[in-house]
């Protein structure tokens, strides 16, 4: 079968309506917040942790919030972003499970640290313009951003951190004007107050944040909600806290243009990401892939459609532990740091470490990467694309991944069931019973016109992945 089927990340999200414990051992609480609270998960399976954000429905006001919350995050793709795994729901709760992040919030460390080095903070600030900048090239606002919502992957100094809840984020093009005053008074935009504002409410956030992980105070205080506000809306600050004294003009530089009161006048995420403070402080390294990565590549490119899908849906589950490299090569390649490898900077790479590749070779390598068609390598196609052997020596992924096309829990994958997964609208409409029919038999071993769990595994690890 020559046709290419795209695939979505986002089909793999499943909204199920089954008992949660029957997937899940849940354990003890880890969090809570405004509408309900976070506790540890198992994963039957695979055993991996998660996060599971319990929310009941009969406590809040906007139900619409967590349904807006699930809706983006199933959009967001990119290292720096909480993935959500799946969802769950009956009559009186929803259960949003989500990666666990077990080194805790951003601002717990501040309070222990009192203030963070430059050096610590341009690390932190990178990762958070990265994202933000990625929200919003995807016309997404997230409207309360804040230490309390970036979370550590682990406990380590040196730990990628994580952006969470986004009940309170919106959808926004470049154009489009937002009226809601939401968010946390430290850390609100002056202009929401005025009910007219726009994306860039975001970059005053990350200023605000800047200055308190160098200084360990607010730039904007008061005794009360009104008095912060108030300070907000005029926009004064100063540089006068006694760490400022060894904080550096760049730095200071940066923040500045952050908290720069006319948004028209504001820098952008991008530019932020590109000031000579984060490019300077945290220089880029030169993107160098391990040969077994180039050769996980070579072999995804000639997979078949079904062995891409399995393997998109393991990478959409896989924990930060799991891929934890491929996170690193990830971000080394996205030189421009908008969280997608363009087909030129992947190009570019991978001719500088195998000078003798054709053209031609390269451009179907990029394109069997672009799984979902959009122009861009995401960071789960990335992934997926890089998925090695070890990946698989946890079966219980492989299990899962043959759970989601096996909808009957039959102990087989049929045609309906493979249209079913394959669920993208328009998409799966230009394939016919004959092309869903091609792709089974493709890996049918035994003729029968469905796949077995045995038929399913060889198909992933046959020629396998190193």
């Amino acid at each position: 079968m020559n046709k290419k089927v795209l695939i979505q990340r986002q089909w793999f999200i499943s909204s199920k309506t089954t008992d949660i414990n029957s997937d899940y051992v849940i354990s003890k609480e880890i969090g809570s917040g405004a509408y309900g609270k976070v506790f540890l998960a198992e994963d039957r399976r695979s055993l991996s942790l998660r996060a599971v954000k319990v929310i009941q429905k009969i406590r809040i006001q906007d139900y619409q919030t967590f349904v807006n919350e699930i809706e983006i995050l199933k959009k967001l793709d990119h290292p720096n972003i909480v993935n959500i795994i799946e969802t769950y729901e009956n009559e009186r709760i929803c259960f949003i499970v989500l990666e666990h992040c077990r080194g805790g919030e951003l601002f717990d460390r501040l309070v222990k640290l009192n203030h963070f080095t430059e050096a610590q903070a341009a690390s932190i600030m990178k990762q958070l313009f990265s994202a933000i900048m990625y929200c919003h090239n995807n016309n997404i606002c997230h409207r309360d951003l804040k230490p309390e919502n970036c979370l550590y992957v682990t406990e380590d100094d040196n730990s990628e951190i994580k952006i969470i809840d986004f009940g309170l984020s919106a959808q926004a093009k470049e154009e489009d004007l937002l009226h809601d005053l939401t968010g946390t008074p430290y850390y609100v935009a002056p202009e929401m107050m005025s009910g007219n504002y726009t994306k860039v409410v975001d970059c005053w956030s990350l200023g605000v944040i800047l200055y308190v992980l160098l200084s360990g105070t607010p730039p904007f205080n008061g005794k009360d909600n009104n008095e912060i506000l108030m300070s907000v809306y005029n926009g004064s600050y100063t540089f006068r806290p006694n760490t400022f004294k060894s904080v550096s003009d760049y730095a200071k530089d940066l923040i500045s243009r952050l908290l720069t009161k006319d948004p028209s006048h504001r820098i952008t995420a991008q530019q932020a990401y590109m000031h000579p403070w984060i490019q300077g402080t945290i220089p880029s390294s030169y993107p160098e892939l391990p040969a077994n990565l180039l050769e996980s590549l070579k072999i995804f490119m000639d997979s078949k459609t079904l062995k891409k899908a399995s393997l998109m849906f393991i990478a959409s589950k896989l924990t930060e532990v799991d891929i934890r490299n491929i996170r690193k090569h990830f971000k080394d390649i996205d030189v421009n740091g908008d969280g997608v490898i363009s087909k030129t900077e992947l190009v570019n790479v991978i001719k500088s470490l195998t000078p003798d590749v054709t053209d031609d070779s390269l451009q179907i390598l990029v394109s069997s990467l672009d799984i979902n068609d959009n122009g861009d390598i995401d960071y789960t196609e990335f992934l997926t694309g890089c998925l090695l052997r070890k990946s698989f020596s946890n079966s219980g992924y492989l299990e899962s991944a043959f759970k989601h096309f096996d909808k009957d829990d039959s102990g087989f994958i049929t045609v309906n069931e493979v249209r079913e997964a394959l669920n993208g609208g328009d998409i799966v409409h230009k394939l016919s019973t004959n092309d869903i029919e091609g792709m089974i038999a493709e890996i049918d071993k035994n003729q029968d016109g469905c796949l077995d769990y045995r038929e399913f595994i060889d198909m992933m690890t046959q020629r396998s992945l190193l």
